[in-house]
């Protein structure tokens, strides 16, 4: 089961539907802030994710990909996925080998990705290198595939922000789709995309 956000489960519908997959079983959380580990301002978020996430019950661990063992991500129930840079977050994966086991934990635990930390989940990050060039230009990250778990699902989080910071934003995407045929989810702050077996259910 993946859970798609923008920016976390910072709605309370999104919260709402978070808490309704929790029970009594599930206790363990892994906080992955691989993605933004070079941010100056890492340790306050993940301060903060810890605070949100104990609200739910959870006990929570920081899970570095490259640092830790690969397999120590099965002993948690719930795995959540930090933002920052996306394409530093695909080279770790890449390098660790992990892939295989998220893909695994997929099935069997709950995923809640943010913002990059649910970009890596669809097939590719062809799209936001194309709209934010910059953030590859150090890390050069040349394989754009991804982990390509969302079933054919592609999004993009921060829709208003990148709207306002990105140059011809909505023309760009639109321009994306037609010429892969592929449609795109733009997510406001707040709204998610739940995935599982059973159905997809878009949180607004």
């Amino acid at each position: 089961m993946i859970f798609l956000t923008s920016n976390g489960l910072s709605s309370p519908s999104l919260k709402e539907k978070f808490r309704r997959q929790l029970n009594g079983d599930i206790k363990k959380c892994a906080i992955i802030p691989t993605a933004m580990e070079k941010d100056k301002q890492a340790s306050l978020w993940l301060d903060e994710t810890k605070r949100e996430l104990n609200e739910f019950g959870l006990e929570c661990d920081i899970f570095y990909i490259g640092r830790d063992q690969n397999e120590k991500l099965y002993e948690y129930d719930v795995i959540y996925m930090c933002g920052g840079n996306v394409f530093y977050l695909m080279q770790k994966i890449n390098e660790s080998g992990i892939a295989p086991i998220i893909s695994k934990c997929v099935q069997e635990k709950i995923i809640v990705g943010v913002s990059a930390g649910s970009l890596i989940m669809q097939k590719d990050l062809v799209l936001i290198k194309d709209l934010i060039p910059r953030m590859n230009k150090h890390v050069k990250l040349k394989d754009l595939s991804a982990l390509d778990l969302t079933g054919g699902i592609e999004h993009l989080p921060h829709k208003t922000r990148y709207i306002n910071t990105i140059d011809a934003f909505e023309k760009r995407v639109k321009t994306y789709e037609k010429k892969t045929g592929q449609k795109v989810i733009c997510l406001e702050d707040g709204q998610g995309i739940l995935i599982n077996k059973k159905e997809n259910e878009y949180i607004l």
